[in-house]
């Protein structure tokens, strides 16, 4: 019977593991989670009751810390006041992601504007972060895409407004190699400016992110809008009749070579290859290892939870 009792102990402790992981992996952004927001990046298929449950029970054991309905883990309270200046940066900041989104999705041969990264979350870093986008173009535009892409980002950058396109694939590359939890939670946030057909084939054709996010198979529709405005539908209408044929050909090779030449230096002088893809398809640019960073950082937090938690539980002089 003990050895039964200790069992059934430990398997509650399993599963408080597993409902902590979510504050764990935002804890690295100094992001306290909601209720609703814990639910929806387990990574075990659970009713809300039971998480419910769960929750209360690391409440009780001191491993969680409940402020104004926000989770967070013990001593880190203080993040609740910086989650809701940061939410109030990210309105700020959001007119402008949609503003620039916009007249991205109007250069000729982009199909899909989705705005990544912390502000996809409403967490930038006292308004100062980048604003990161994924765009999907057409195949054999993607080159010349990014050389239009970044003239908008200098445009940008002379009015105050920080532009990060540091992620372009085609039609081509929707489907993501990297199947794991990082790509599973940046697909799950990610919120579309422009392109439902494109970002609806992206999340159907990448269904392998509800293996590791069972409840993360909502869509991000909010912000979506295909109609653009009158002069922008002009711009990609002149663009794609212009460049839509030798022409363009000749300047997606040429662009092609000369950028991913230049980026394969810098690779090697400041990046790392983790997370720098340069193919006629992908133009991935992160420099600085962020996806391994983040899981390294993930890993650590769940194997010291676990290490002190063990401790609580006496397993040795069992039958």
């Amino acid at each position: 019977m003990l050895k039964l009792e200790i069992m059934r102990e430990q398997k509650t402790d399993e599963r408080t593991t597993e409902v902590l992981k979510p504050i764990f992996y935002a804890d690295i952004f100094d992001f306290p989670l909601t209720f609703e927001e814990i639910y929806h990046f387990l990574e075990f298929k659970a009713a809300p009751d039971e998480v419910e449950t769960l929750l209360d029970q690391a409440l009780e054991d001191g491993d969680l810390v409940l402020v104004d309905g926000y989770y967070s883990l013990p001593g880190k309270t203080h993040l609740v006041a910086n989650r809701r200046e940061r939410w109030q940066a990210s309105q700020v900041l959001w007119p402008k992601a949609i503003y620039y989104g916009r007249w991205i999705a109007s250069l000729p041969f982009v199909g899909m504007v989705s705005v990544t990264g912390s502000l996809a979350v409403d967490n930038p870093r006292d308004g100062v972060d980048d604003i990161d986008y994924l765009i999907v173009t057409r195949p054999n535009r993607l080159w010349l895409c990014r050389a239009l892409i970044i003239l908008m980002v200098r445009y940008g950058h002379r009015h105050g407004v920080h532009l990060c396109p540091n992620y372009l694939i085609t039609k081509n590359a929707l489907y993501f190699e990297e199947n794991n939890l990082f790509t599973a939670r940046e697909m799950v946030q990610m919120v579309p400016l422009y392109g439902q057909a494109f970002y609806l084939e992206m999340r159907q054709i990448n269904d392998w992110v509800t293996d590791f996010l069972p409840q993360g198979q909502g869509l991000n529709l909010d912000e979506l809008d295909d109609q653009l405005a009158p002069v922008q539908k002009m711009i990609k209408r002149l663009g794609e009749f212009v460049l839509g044929n030798i022409v363009g050909d000749w300047l997606e090779k040429i662009l092609q070579t000369i950028q991913i030449t230049k980026h394969t230096r810098l690779v090697a002088q400041n990046g790392t290859v983790d997370q720098v893809i340069f193919t006629a398809d992908v133009c991935k640019g992160h420099y600085d290892g962020h996806n391994n960073k983040i899981m390294t950082a993930y890993r650590e937090r769940v194997r010291a939870y676990e290490l002190e938690r063990n401790h609580k539980v006496p397993v040795t002089g069992l039958d």
